[in-house]
């Protein structure tokens, strides 16, 4: 009961996009422990063929990128004008003609 509880808190928290397992100490869990699981599909804990006598699996958030702000907000305060001296295709139209 505690693993759902914990997955719950992790969703309503709103900071993470998925979960991953860790702290796996059997042959079941290990295999899963690399794989991003969103929440809907994240196997319930202890796994069928758990083979520890106390499963120590937990879930662990993954933070969503795409859920904070981008870092930039307003482009015209990045660029300050062009800062090229000259274009580059007009020195070169010179060199050909001559």
């Amino acid at each position: 009961m505690k693993h759902r509880k914990s997955l719950a808190e992790l969703e309503q928290s709103g900071q993470y996009g998925s979960v991953v397992i860790r702290n796996c100490n059997c042959n079941a869990s290990s295999a899963l422990c690399t794989q991003h699981f969103s929440f809907t599909h994240a196997p319930s804990l202890p796994l069928k063929g758990c083979t520890a006598s106390k499963c120590t699996c937990e879930y662990q958030g993954i933070v969503d990128r795409r859920l904070g702000g981008r870092r930039v907000t307003n482009c015209s305060d990045c660029i300050k004008g062009d800062k090229r001296k000259s274009d580059r295709r007009e020195q070169n139209q010179v060199t050909l003609n001559k």
